[in-house]
């Protein structure tokens, strides 16, 4: 599956900075909790894997976990990632793991 290229590098950098880990839209979801134990090893990988990260979504579009509850409300407003990369300016602020990457 070939993925658009986003505004937002998938880095271990970004991924870092990424507040999708403690956003409500994921945190009882089974498939997030279970990559979140194994993130530090996904994280050596060269090049990353968009399928073991449960995040930056903004960069790599949308979740690959089925179990999310995206109509419970985002924090991506809170994240340094937003605003580093000025997505509030663009018109599909929020929910990125359901809408996909920011283009």
């Amino acid at each position: 599956m070939e993925q658009a290229v986003s505004i937002v590098p998938f880095t271990v950098t970004n991924v870092s900075k990424c507040m999708c880990p403690k956003c409500p839209v994921q945190t009882e979801s089974k498939c997030v909790n279970g990559k979140l134990s194994t993130i530090k090893s996904a994280l050596k990988n060269k090049p990353l894997r968009r399928e073991e990260i449960p995040g930056v979504y903004c960069g790599t579009g949308t979740a690959t976990c089925q179990d999310i509850s995206s109509d419970k409300s985002c924090i991506c407003g809170t994240c340094s990632v937003l605003t580093e990369y000025k997505l509030g300016a663009l018109n599909s602020v929020g929910h990125y793991c359901k809408n996909g990457a920011a283009n």
